[in-house]
């Protein structure tokens, strides 16, 4: 219908012009003779919003993403609960005083990272401002939810030991079975085999600031424990 109205106008026919979606009628000079037709610019909505800024480009918003804080959740594996029990035939539970654990072969417990994600790593990477799509997040991800750094620990110490890494001076009910815990050998073990992957990591990704300021944390975690009683790699 619009082609055949074009067609049958006279000479002082009215030009059509679509421009960003408006349409607008001007008249048509003298002498101008209607083109058979009528070209459209066929931009959709979002190709004018993203001219005008309004739609930021994908790698603006991947880059949004990547700069927002950390949190604990980021370092953590979907299956790290999973690792933890296929490597923990058991679970540390508290002893009949309550201010010790004792490793109980088919006990049940939480699922615990020994070097906690949040408490120890989190805070240095959002002090450096480390995007989350840096290379050495993937390595960093790799040593932490790694079954060397994963145990198995009754809820309430487990709860106080969270509470502690992220607050030394915290006094949570189950402090002492917490800081038990993390004098037994094997959990001694565990934590300095982790420092040394995050330390390896920021090595090979020239990172060495992020390595001291962890550091830094897990020895304030691990003050109550005799310097020649825990062999960290921490030095």
């Amino acid at each position: 219908m619009l082609f055949s109205t074009l067609a049958s106008l006279p000479a002082f026919a009215l030009l059509l012009l679509v421009s960003e979606n408006v349409l607008s009628v001007t008249a048509a000079p003298p002498g101008y003779r209607p083109r058979i037709g009528v070209v459209i610019n066929a931009r959709s909505p979002s190709d004018a919003l993203f001219e005008r800024g309004v739609i930021k480009p994908k790698k603006q918003a991947a880059a949004a993403k990547a700069s927002q804080p950390w949190k604990a959740s980021n370092l953590k594996t979907s299956d790290y609960r999973k690792t933890a029990l296929n490597h923990n035939d058991g679970a540390y539970v508290k002893t009949a005083g309550g201010s010790q654990v004792k490793w109980q072969k088919g006990a049940k417990g939480d699922a615990e990272h020994v070097i906690e994600p949040g408490s120890h790593v989190k805070g240095p990477l959002n002090k450096l401002g480390v995007p989350k799509n840096h290379p050495i997040v993937a390595d960093l991800k790799a040593a932490l939810n790694h079954k060397d750094n994963l145990s198995m620990l009754n809820g309430g110490s487990n709860k106080a030991k969270a509470q502690l890494t992220a607050n030394p001076n915290r006094k949570p009910k189950d402090k002492a079975s917490a800081q038990h815990y993390m004098q037994q050998p094997d959990i001694k073990k565990k934590a300095s085999a982790t420092m040394k992957r995050i330390d390896a990591a920021a090595k090979k990704h020239k990172m060495n600031k992020l390595s001291a300021m962890i550091k830094a944390n897990v020895k304030k975690n691990w003050g109550h424990i005799k310097r020649d009683e825990v062999d960290l790699d921490l030095d």
